[in-house]
């Protein structure tokens, strides 16, 4: 109950609200002060609007516009289906070329022996032979597979001997399977066998490449041991084993010059290839299961040697890239001519200016025949750098124009945020200046943006392209005018505007300054606003404190008066 107060109870004065409105009265300056903080910071985001378009402004003039921007070319084959890739570097040259290609260019190949791995087993006797364990060029799947109509089941923790038990139980005993280390191959026999089904859920029969005959013996139509990838080279099932190492196992051959190292005990096969693949030697080490044969293979195309050298029996010679059953395919080149001309020779494919002499232009040919590649100036991709200039252009004169603007409506006069900154219409004055000059000592076709059919609109101050047909022409004729125009280091217009720009988006530039300022002076408001507030406060207080002093006179009084009147009648 202490807070509450209650006027007038003993003089009949509403004093309270004579306070607050003699409070309100001495509070006028701050409402002065809070409607100038507004104004100002009406003003101040204005400034730092038009000062972010001035600086997207300068960030397109910067990004887009090169003398090479306006030289771009577009190169594509006339072919419907079946097209060659094709490219242009700026400034290359206009025209059509017809390309004759009579033999593509492939790569060198090294093609390891075959049946580098060993077998499955060693001996006939498979009881002790694991299914994870088997190193098939296919890893068998736990499910069923189908004999004679038969399903027999197979998980990966059965021995080879369990499986081939399965099979004799499922189909009777008419059904007989065995290994054979010689031929590293599973035989079946048995009458009329037909093997597998659609509802097969396991790889059995084709990880051990079984497959219909119509016969009654069905042996494996390969050797079935591959190499194991993934774990270290003494136990990748290698049939010659490495011994060009030294006590810890380390050996080193070379390809191409590129020394490769590895460690038998630590390396596999899949470490081994891929170092060879990510080293210096140019080439791609891969590995055929099927064929269980590894290859190298230069990167690039073309008639160049491969070389692969080891000291004794090392890495090459385990894995049969060097020695017997291995062999060596010569890459071939790339034949070829221009528009009828002598025929061209090309290491690559890829058919580009070193080759042919055409500046800028790049072929990659992908089959043989004759295909006609155009190249042709790259307009829409100029005329898109303009446009973006002319938007950015525009958008820093309309904010402008916007924020310096006095409109009048009878008697009422309304001023936009900036009018009468003679900072702000500088920078528009200036810009049109700038763009509509033409600059010191340009010579070419091009010396101003009008001869390029771009010009003010005759009530406003906005860019706009007034004569497509007069850009196009200009820049499929004279694209180097055109770029030294914009791009020229000394009076080229980006060098013009950028210098101008530079300065007014700059920190010491006079937005940023007025800006600061701005800031200071709101900062200052506040200090004085809230410096009245205590001294409001503190007025209010008196107030209150001496209306409340007269109201406990006011009632003493009155209690005199009530006791006098009943003392004396």
């Amino acid at each position: 109950m202490a807070g509450i107060q209650l006027s007038g109870l003993s003089s009949g004065l509403d004093w309270k609200s004579l306070v607050d409105q003699l409070i309100s009265v001495s509070s006028t300056p701050k409402t002065t002060m809070a409607k100038e903080q507004a104004t100002n910071s009406t003003r101040s985001s204005a400034l730092t609007n038009v000062k972010n378009l001035l600086t997207a402004f300068q960030s397109t003039l910067t990004s887009d516009f090169t003398e090479a921007s306006f030289q771009q070319r577009l190169a594509a084959s006339t072919t419907t289906s079946g097209a060659w890739k094709a490219s242009s570097a700026s400034g290359g040259t206009i025209g059509n070329f017809a390309f004759n290609v009579t033999t593509l260019a492939t790569a060198a190949k090294r093609a390891g022996a075959s049946d580098v791995t060993g077998g499955l087993n060693a001996t006939s006797d498979v009881s002790g032979l694991l299914i994870s364990a088997m190193r098939t060029s296919q890893t068998v799947t736990a499910g069923e597979f189908t004999i004679n109509g038969s399903r027999i089941a197979v998980a990966t923790t059965d021995t080879l001997q369990d499986v081939f038990s399965r099979i004799s139980t499922a189909t009777g005993g008419t059904v007989t399977a065995a290994y054979d280390p010689v031929s590293d191959g599973v035989t079946l026999t048995g009458a009329s066998l037909s093997l597998g089904s659609s509802a097969d859920t396991s790889n059995f029969l084709s990880a051990l490449k079984l497959f219909q005959n119509g016969t009654g013996t069905v042996s494996s139509s390969g050797t079935l041991g591959a190499s194991k990838l993934t774990v270290p080279l003494v136990n990748s099932g290698l049939k010659s084993a490495i011994t060009a190492v030294d006590g810890s196992g380390n050996g080193k051959f070379t390809i191409n010059g590129a020394e490769i190292a590895y460690n038998v005990n630590t390396d596999s096969l899949q470490a081994v290839m891929t170092r060879i693949n990510g080293s210096a030697a140019g080439v791609t080490a891969s590995y055929d299961s099927a064929s269980d044969r590894f290859t190298l293979t230069n990167k690039t195309t073309g008639n160049v040697s491969m070389f692969a050298e080891e000291t004794g029996a090392g890495f090459l010679a385990a894995t049969g890239m060097i020695g017997a059953g291995s062999s060596f395919q010569s890459g071939v080149n790339a034949e070829f001519s221009v528009n009828g001309g002598g025929s061209i020779t090309s290491l690559s494919n890829t058919l580009d200016e070193s080759i042919t002499g055409i500046t800028g232009l790049s072929v990659t040919a992908d089959s043989t025949g004759t295909q006609t590649i155009g190249v042709s100036s790259d307009i829409q991709s100029a005329r898109t750098k303009l446009d973006t200039l002319i938007s950015k252009y525009n958008a820093v004169q309309t904010a402008i124009e916007g924020y310096t603007k006095v409109t009048v409506n009878g008697t009422k006069v309304t001023s936009g945020p900036l009018s009468g900154n003679s900072d702000v219409e500088s920078i528009s004055s200036k810009l049109r200046s700038i763009i509509f000059a033409a600059g010191s000592g340009q010579t070419g076709e091009v010396q101003r943006l009008s001869d390029l059919g771009i010009d003010f609109s005759s009530t406003e101050s906005s860019l706009a392209v007034r004569d497509s047909a007069t850009l196009t022409s200009m820049l499929t004729s004279y694209g180097e005018d055109v770029g030294s125009f914009f791009s020229d280091s000394t009076s080229g217009l980006v060098k013009r505007l950028g210098d101008f720009l530079k300065t007014q988006v700059a920190d010491t530039g006079s937005l940023t300054i007025q800006t600061t300022n701005i800031t200071k002076q709101n900062a200052d408001l506040d200090k004085q606003m809230a410096a009245l507030d205590l001294q409001l406060a503190s007025e209010r207080s008196l107030l209150e404190s001496s209306f409340i002093a007269m109201e406990t006179a006011s009632s003493a009084f009155q209690t005199q008066a009530a006791q006098l009147t009943a003392a004396f009648g």
